[in-house]
């Protein structure tokens, strides 16, 4: 009996040091978890934070918001605090003030190659997280995919107001074939979202300003060939 107790002693001496060891690395790993979520959903935060309003609509930043909400309280639930966390009050608001309207609207457009760019990777990285929400099992599939559908289209309208601005100055330097062809580009872009509601109208005007450079270039094509002949 005795020597049974020491050889169970002896057995428990050596498993405890792997135990603790063992303890220790799954606490490591749970707070490098932790900070990992709470570092990209703060990215997250810092990314629809640079989209104008033109580009994400009212609906998919009550979405964004509402699940921040929810991932900064399963932060709180696991004794984690963050700088992320400590926004908790910040966003409260924000979500309040957009619910209600009160929120003022900003719909800058992306004017310049620099901006489309900053716009570009913010809604890349939205659409990187969006992949991990039905993890979470926060909201259906279902839900996600139809915001991924309207960040998806968000990046094909900030890629036309580019196109637009630069087909513009085109049309300042004379320069009607190559705006023409940032127009049929624009148009081909918004065309592959048919399924977002808000595409209709962008696509009328596109076609619009389509048969206004057409008119031009064929009037001027027009009036040249009697001169050749």
């Amino acid at each position: 009996m005795f020597v049974l107790a020491l050889v169970v002693l002896l057995v428990l001496c050596c498993l405890l040091p792997v135990f603790f060891r063992w303890k220790k690395q799954r606490r490591a790993l749970r707070e490098r978890l932790l900070s990992r979520l709470s570092s990209r959903s703060e990215r997250l935060l810092y990314s629809l934070e640079m989209i104008s309003d033109r580009y994400l609509t009212k609906e998919t930043k009550v979405f964004f918001l509402e699940y921040l909400l929810y991932v900064i309280g399963q932060l709180k639930n696991a004794n984690y605090q963050s700088k992320f966390v400590s926004k908790q009050a910040f966003l409260v608001h924000l979500l309040t003030e957009l619910k209600s309207g009160r929120q003022q609207v900003a719909r800058e457009r992306v004017g310049s190659q620099e901006q489309f760019d900053q716009v570009c990777d913010a809604l890349q990285y939205i659409l990187r997280e969006m992949r991990n929400i039905p993890e979470n099992r926060v909201v259906s599939r279902v839900i996600v995919k139809h915001h991924i559908v309207l960040v998806r289209y968000a990046h094909a309208l900030a890629y036309r107001d580019l196109l637009v601005k630069q087909a513009g100055l085109d049309l300042e330097n004379d320069k009607k074939g190559q705006a023409l062809e940032k127009y049929r580009i624009a148009l081909s872009s918004i065309e592959k979202n048919r399924s977002v509601s808000r595409s209709k109208r962008e696509i009328v005007r596109l076609q619009s300003m389509i048969q206004d450079v057409e008119k031009v270039l064929f009037s001027k094509k027009n009036k040249t060939e009697p001169e050749l002949k």
